[in-house]
Order: structure tokens, then C-alpha cells, then sequence
């Protein structure tokens, strides 16, 4: 099986270095960079799993690595971490398609956690990808309405206001077709379909 790779950008070498040493230790294959330019130069020469960057390098920030990110690497996850937070800085790097933040100084463990769950939500997103739902449609008896709302959540878990805009309809029609969908595959909420879906039970 093929180690999961990470980009570490920071141009910080002592915190650089820790943060290589303690990425390596856990299992990844760590490439570096120092700043914006090094990161897109090493995103364009290979795919990585993970992306961590902090915010402000010293040719830039790290919001035009998460723009190459969106524009080019779908599949990858970013982690920004940064000395100088801001309410405006964490919600535009969530924004720009940010997994997670942590403020300097972060534990490893915090690390570890955040990547963690970074790439179980990319393994969840490559599973999503290879769903069949015309045939969970023909398995658990559900509407093409229903099938279509299914799709909806599990794609970006959507809040019934955005299932309702996504779908033209109403809140309430909404309420009524996941009550019926919630009874047929015996799950109680959003959540649970899509674990129940991913996990192929």
C-alpha cells in the first residue's frame, strides 16, 4: 500500500523540521516546501493526499496554494496552520476550501487528530464517488425524488434549506420526503444515511 503523501509548507525551518520529523514518524511521505511558489512547483510535479500550509509565507499566503488546490487537486485535503489568526483569516481559508485550522503554537496530537480526519472524509468522498443509486433506489424502494434528495446530502451534507434550494421545493416537502426515506432504510438522520451508504451494509 502506497504511503500517504504530504506537502508541509512553512517557512519556519525549526518548525519546518519538527513538524517533517513528526509527519515521517507517523507513516507519511513528507515533501517540503518554503513558500507559495515552492508548493505550486511541487503540486504540479506530483499528486499529495494532504496539504499542510501555513497562512502567511513569506512570498504570500497560503489562500493561492488553496486556490491551485481547488482549481487542480479536487481529491486533496488542506490543513492551515498559522501564528496570526483572525476570525476573517479562519472563515476565508475555511471559504477557499480549508479542511481544518489550528493556531500556533498546536499540540502534535491536535495535528494528528485534524489529519486524521482529513483523510478519513477523503477516503469517505472516494467511496461517495463509486455509489450506485439507481440501485440503492431499486434496494430500498425510494422515489426518484428521494434518490435525487440522497444524492444531495451525501455530496455535501446539506442542511433541509439547501436541499430545498438545491431542489426547487419546499422546506416543508423536503421534511416529509426524509421522514419516508429515514423509514425505508431505518436510519434517523443525515448522518446515519450517509454512513449507512459508505459503509455498504
Amino acid at each position: 500500500m502506497a504511503k500517504c503523501r504530504v506537502l508541509l509548507v512553512e517557512d519556519e525551518e525549526i518548525l519546518r523540521a519538527s513538524l517533517s520529523m513528526f509527519l515521517k514518524k507517523n507513516g507519511f511521505e513528507v515533501l517540503e516546501a518554503l513558500d507559495e511558489e515552492g508548493a505550486v512547483a511541487s503540486l504540479k510535479g506530483g499528486k499529495f493526499n494532504l496539504i499542510i500550509t501555513d497562512l502567511f509565507l513569506a512570498d504570500g499566503n497560503g489562500f493561492g496554494i488553496m486556490k491551485y488546490l481547488q482549481d487542480y487537486c479536487h481529491e486533496a485535503k488542506c490543513i492551515v496552520i498559522t501564528g496570526h489568526a483572525s476570525l476573517d483569516s479562519a472563515i476565508r481559508a475555511i471559504r477557499k476550501g480549508a479542511f481544518d485550522y489550528l493556531l500556533k503554537p498546536f499540540e502534535f496530537d491536535e495535528l494528528k487528530t485534524a489529519i486524521d480526519r482529513a483523510l478519513q472524509r477523503q477516503s469517505e468522498e472516494k467511496l461517495i464517488k463509486k455509489l450506485d443509486y439507481n440501485k440503492i433506489a431499486k434496494v430500498y424502494g425510494l422515489t426518484k425524488k428521494e434518490t435525487e434528495i440522497i444524492k444531495v446530502i451525501v455530496s455535501s451534507g446539506s442542511s433541509n434549506a439547501d436541499i430545498s434550494e438545491s431542489l426547487s421545493i419546499s422546506k416543508n416537502t423536503v421534511k416529509v420526503h426524509l421522514r419516508n426515506i429515514f423509514k425505508k432504510m431505518g436510519v434517523e438522520s443525515k448522518t446515519a444515511l450517509t454512513t449507512l451508504l459508505i459503509s455498504g451494509e
